[in-house]
């Protein structure tokens, strides 16, 4: 394993004793406070074709962004897994009624059942904005996902696709998840930004106690 994988993995381990501490009111107080900053920005009222990931335990809530933006008549695309591929799929969520009727799934998430046909993003064209979770960021954009590298693949693939639009890039974040400084590989691929509840380093201790 390199150097940067386990530096990770520490770090994965370190975020998921930090975020068990964080309590159901706490993770809701902040999940309110980061949507009121998406929905409020000019650049989600500006994006008609968003992708939103449907969140988890241990993660900002995004149930009313998604909400939200289908009221606001925009184009919802949620990640769909399959299991045993290394590709994630992003589908058009087709109205609230199916949202809400999401099976949870693969690691409890909520997503469209594989043999569901609901359409690809790649199919009608690119997106404008992807707001993507993750277990821990810095305040300019660098990230750790869960070590399966679905959204790393899904931002070069949409490169790939669609070389002329690039989407904005952003992470919605508890304060415990930003912490100073992430180790990066080729493949990670920075943030625009990261949203989250106020402005100050909360969780800055990983990097003394990882040396």
């Amino acid at each position: 394993m390199s150097v940067i994988k386990e530096v990770k993995a520490e770090l994965r381990h370190f975020m998921k004793t930090c975020l068990e501490k964080v309590s159901a009111e706490e993770t809701k107080q902040q999940s309110e406070a980061v949507c009121r900053k998406v929905t409020d920005s000019k650049w989600f009222q500006d994006s008609k074709r968003i992708s939103i990931y449907v969140s988890t335990t241990g993660e900002i809530q995004t149930d009313s962004i998604i909400d939200t933006a289908l009221k606001m008549g925009k184009e919802v695309f949620i990640p769909q897994f399959t299991k045993g591929s290394t590709a994630m799929e992003m589908v058009r969520l087709p109205d609230q009624k199916s949202f809400y009727s999401l099976p949870s799934t693969l690691w409890g998430i909520r997503q469209p059942d594989p043999s569901w046909t609901w359409e690809s993003y790649h199919i009608s064209g690119p997106l404008d904005l992807i707001l993507a979770p993750g277990v821990a960021f810095t305040p300019d954009g660098l990230r750790c996902g869960h070590g399966k590298g679905y959204y790393d693949r899904f931002f070069s693939t949409h490169s790939s696709n669609f070389p002329l639009k690039s989407p904005l890039r952003i992470g919605l974040a508890l304060r415990q998840q930003i912490i100073k400084n992430i180790p990066v590989s080729e493949t990670d691929i920075q943030l625009d930004d990261v949203i989250y509840e106020g402005e100050k380093i909360v969780t800055d201790g990983f990097m003394e106690i990882s040396k």
